[in-house]
């Protein structure tokens, strides 16, 4: 499965600058980094791709099918959206919680059953299946809107911000849960800490002021721009500059 956009153009009013302005991009299996300062639009292209907010010019296709066309429900559902702030009501208990989802997002109450329970286990919540959401740390609501991003078995998995609260082992169980995703699966994660993008990425894609400046592998990414230390947190830094100049 593959993720596509042409011209794409998206506003917060008709009389600001675009938050995205993107010509052609497009990812093809495996796992991108969305990387870019604050304010460089990438919940907002996130978003756009998860089919949440429809651009004001443009096109996002999954695979041949336009997601805001007539035939979006037949790949909406492929879709798994991890946002910045999953909104639950606290007195919620986590089992209920991916309950509720699975119902949200048309998963036959059979499979929510024997999934559910898995994927809490694979993002290490088993054991607070029965706390309230209200009770979760900041880095367990963060792992718990990753069990809610996989309800359906997405082909395609976005994740804005998912190491946001995350200790180092925590980031580390992320990657591994990202690396036994089907590989025809399309992953694409914001990040802003470098270190983790070079990790779990085979991609990175630079976005600043809603333009893409940079997409290709992340080892040619940092072999081009990373300077003598072949630091990626250089190699975004110097493409960021280079642009502004």
């Amino acid at each position: 499965m593959d993720i596509s956009t042409r011209d794409l153009r998206c506003s917060y009013n008709r009389q600001s600058a675009p938050a995205v302005d993107l010509d052609d991009f497009a990812v093809e299996g495996g796992v991108c980094g969305l990387v870019g300062v604050n304010g460089a639009g990438k919940s907002t292209l996130l978003r756009t791709l998860a089919g949440c907010r429809r651009p004001e010019a443009g096109s996002v296709r999954i695979g041949d099918v336009d997601l805001y066309g007539r035939r979006r429900r037949t790949v909406i559902d492929r879709i798994g959206y991890m946002p910045q702030q999953l909104d639950l009501p606290g007195e919620m208990r986590v089992s209920d919680a991916m309950a509720y989802a699975s119902w949200v997002r048309g998963v036959p109450p059979g499979v929510a059953r024997a999934r559910n329970p898995q994927l809490l286990e694979r993002v290490g919540l088993s054991r607070r299946a029965g706390d309230r959401v209200g009770q979760l740390s900041g880095g367990m609501n963060r792992r718990l809107a990753l069990a809610v991003a996989l309800i359906t078995d997405p082909g395609v998995l976005l994740l804005d911000e998912p190491t946001t609260g995350l200790d180092p082992e925590q980031r580390a169980g992320l990657r591994a849960i990202l690396s036994d995703l089907d590989t025809a699966a399309v992953t694409i994660l914001s990040s802003h800490v470098m270190e983790d993008v070079a990790l779990m990425a085979s991609r990175i894609a630079v976005l600043d002021g809603g333009h893409l400046l940079y997409l290709g592998p992340v080892e040619d990414f940092v072999a081009e721009h990373g300077g003598p230390d072949q630091s990626a947190e250089f190699a975004f830094l110097a493409t960021i500059s280079a642009a502004r100049t």
